[in-house]
């Protein structure tokens, strides 16, 4: 059996392969740079057992055994250090699998293009870019997450709403609006982002309030500054670099916001070749068939 995995800061998607079946589950996202080993290995544990009990070919005692080979695409796995934080807690729980553990735009590549070419872009809870030539990925500018880069993110729209709210930027029905929807207190979100984990997931949780309110002129604002910094800083530079003009998207992000997305890449003479929400779909395709 194979086991896939596509791993983004909020969840993290999963199936199980073998010529018979396919199964799925779902943990929380498995980012090493906000999990430790011991939160990676007890999320896969629980919902992986509780997944393969439901299936009479897998007896408990047996299910980690099955899994001969396993593909794990997941945010904040670009480094080594950190690939070696994932593939160390999945060799605790699946010790007789060959274990490939890379970064979730090289997943997303394989899931846009699979062995063609082409520019692919995650939008999700966080931002990357990246060129896919087929076989090697090549990422000619630096991710530098929530904080410094991420343009266009779920985190960065939540950040950038939160200080709005807090700086009274927007109107006051906004702001009310706001604090009806989420109830939050400066002292909870102040503890939320600086003293507990997933501070970027707990951020991307405030991206709906853009859609629920994507008519708003002010939330149009922030939407098109968003992306006009991601066509204009990321997506224009790889463009011109490998001579393509459009853009594959993996996320959910990119897929609520398409049309502010496009509008802001037709700016720059790019559009959009395809996106994609669920990854996981694609990987099952392209690895049944190598």
């Amino acid at each position: 059996m194979i086991l896939l995995a596509d791993s983004g800061s909020t969840k993290t998607d999963w199936a199980c392969v073998d010529a018979q079946q396919t199964f799925h589950f779902q943990t929380i996202g498995l980012n090493p740079y906000f999990v430790t080993e011991e939160q990676i290995c007890d999320e896969i544990s629980r919902n992986f057992l509780q997944c393969t009990m439901h299936n009479a070919q897998f007896a408990m005692d047996n299910a980690y055994m099955a899994v001969s080979k396993i593909y794990f695409y997941g945010s904040g796995c670009g480094r080594a250090e950190s690939k070696q934080v994932i593939e160390n807690a999945l060799r605790k729980l699946f010790c007789r699998a060959e274990i490939i553990v890379d970064s979730d735009l090289k997943g997303a590549a394989i899931a846009c293009y699979g062995n063609g070419k082409g520019i692919v872009a995650i939008l999700g809870t966080g931002m990357n870019i990246g060129f896919w030539d087929g076989k090697t990925l090549q990422t000619p500018m630096s991710s530098l997450g929530y904080i410094f880069g991420d343009a266009g993110s779920g985190a960065v729209l939540g950040r950038k709403l939160i200080k709005a709210v807090f700086e009274k930027q927007l109107s006051e029905v906004l702001i009310e609006k706001f604090q009806n929807t989420y109830h939050v207190s400066l002292p909870e979100l102040l503890d939320r982002v600086y003293k507990q984990p997933r501070p970027n997931a707990y951020l991307a949780g405030f991206a709906p309030f853009y859609a629920e309110n994507v008519k708003n002129q002010e939330i149009q604002t922030i939407l098109h500054e968003s992306y006009r910094e991601f066509a204009e800083v990321y997506a224009k530079p790889i463009a011109d670099k490998y001579g393509v003009g459009e853009i594959s998207f993996v996320g959910s992000i990119a897929n609520v916001f398409s049309e502010i997305l496009a509008e802001e890449l037709t700016a720059f003479g790019l559009k959009i070749h395809a996106i994609i929400t669920a990854p996981i779909k694609s990987f099952e395709i392209f690895y049944k068939n190598i």
